[in-house]
């Protein structure tokens, strides 16, 4: 039976795909509008803006957007837009800001959302906030409410999947790819999150002084969000790599203390077998989610085959709630109530301007 501590923590991670399939109503509902307004606006670069787990939704994102649609596409922490003196983009070009936050309210972002309307006139804003009355979608170009997406929890779980979901619709919708949106109306129907929880229990148990976390292309967005998370919701020392640069020395220090989990990609499939290898050899305790594994990448300790039938821009959606789990046992382990983690607040404000 599940303890008492983290049962909010535990229904937002099992809520998630009734937010999606809520995703899926709200963006079919806003389909029209938001295909005539970005071809009107004729947008020549979409760009993504977070701050904590919100910026590392930002970084998947935008490396999804680049591959699926081939325009240009970068992911900015919030602090780095507004304390700029310029801002990080060419501003020349017609802009699209993609803006997520799972509260509306955190103030970097809202001044960072300040300093470009005060600088850019070739700049729109999108945001995407689970809060309808939020500061930030009062100031948005073109608001998306998730309000399924709210969290009474400190650390996010369902507010981050969902802006990575409603962004890939909106790719799709944008794209008028109709393969791409309807593989993603699949993944609500396809995630069962207490399958994973015996094992992720077990693992727990591990007592790993650190946790690793590998992931390339759009996953490495999912590395450094899993990374927080588990650092976040355990105290647990966490880092988070591109997967094939941890054959760059930043493997140096894992041992068998070290759990490394890795989010195993279609191209690059063979590389990160070999990093597998090469963590074996030091011993390392190996975790592997994909799609399907090969030899190599099935020598692993834990090895989670999705075999989804989907494209690894939509099978992410089922790989990140099995690491929430692992963070969630993690701190249960622990002795931790992963509903009050130590050391962390839920929305980060700043009282006065810290940058001129």
């Amino acid at each position: 039976m599940l303890q008492q501590k983290g049962t909010i923590t535990f229904n937002e991670i099992s809520q998630q795909p009734e937010v999606w399939q809520d995703i899926i109503r709200i963006m079919n509902e806003k389909r029209q509008e938001l295909a005539a307004w970005f071809r009107q606006e004729a947008f020549a670069q979409v760009l993504y803006m977070g701050a904590g787990s919100s910026y590392c939704a930002a970084m998947s994102c935008a490396r999804s957007f680049i591959s699926l649609t081939g325009a240009t596409s970068f992911a900015f922490p919030s602090i780095d837009v507004f304390a700029s003196k310029k801002l990080p983009y060419d501003d020349r070009r017609k802009s699209l800001l993609v803006v997520f936050s799972r509260s509306g309210q955190t103030t970097e972002t809202i001044w960072a959302i300040d300093r470009i309307k005060e600088q850019s006139k070739n700049t729109k804003i999108m945001v995407i906030c689970p809060h309808k009355e939020s500061e930030m979608i009062a100031k948005a170009d073109f608001p998306i409410v998730i309000e399924k997406a709210k969290e009474e929890a400190v650390m996010s779980t369902k507010a981050f999947t969902s802006f990575l979901f409603a962004s890939k619709l909106f790719i799709g919708i944008l794209m008028q790819n109709m393969n791409f949106l309807n593989e993603l109306t699949k993944v609500p129907t396809m995630l069962d999150v207490k399958k994973y929880q015996i094992e992720m229990q077990k693992i727990s148990s591990g007592k790993f002084l650190n946790v690793i976390f590998g992931g390339d292309g759009p996953y490495y967005g999912l590395a450094a969000a899993s990374s927080l998370l588990v650092k976040g919701m355990s105290t647990t020392a966490s880092d988070a790599y591109h997967t094939l640069e941890l054959r760059h020395g930043n493997a140096a220090h894992c041992n068998q203390q070290t759990l490394v989990v890795i989010y195993a990609t279609d191209a690059l499939k063979k590389g990160e077998g070999v990093v597998v290898g090469e963590l074996a050899a030091l011993k390392s305790p190996r975790m592997v989610i994909c799609e399907e594994a090969d030899s190599r990448l099935g020598l692993s300790d834990h090895v989670y085959q999705l075999k989804s039938g989907l494209s690894e821009y939509s099978r992410d959606m089922l790989m990140i709630p099995i690491v929430q789990l692992l963070s969630f046992y993690l701190c249960i382990a622990k002795g931790y109530n992963p509903d009050k983690p130590k050391h962390i607040v839920d929305i980060v404000k700043w009282k006065e301007p810290f940058y001129q």
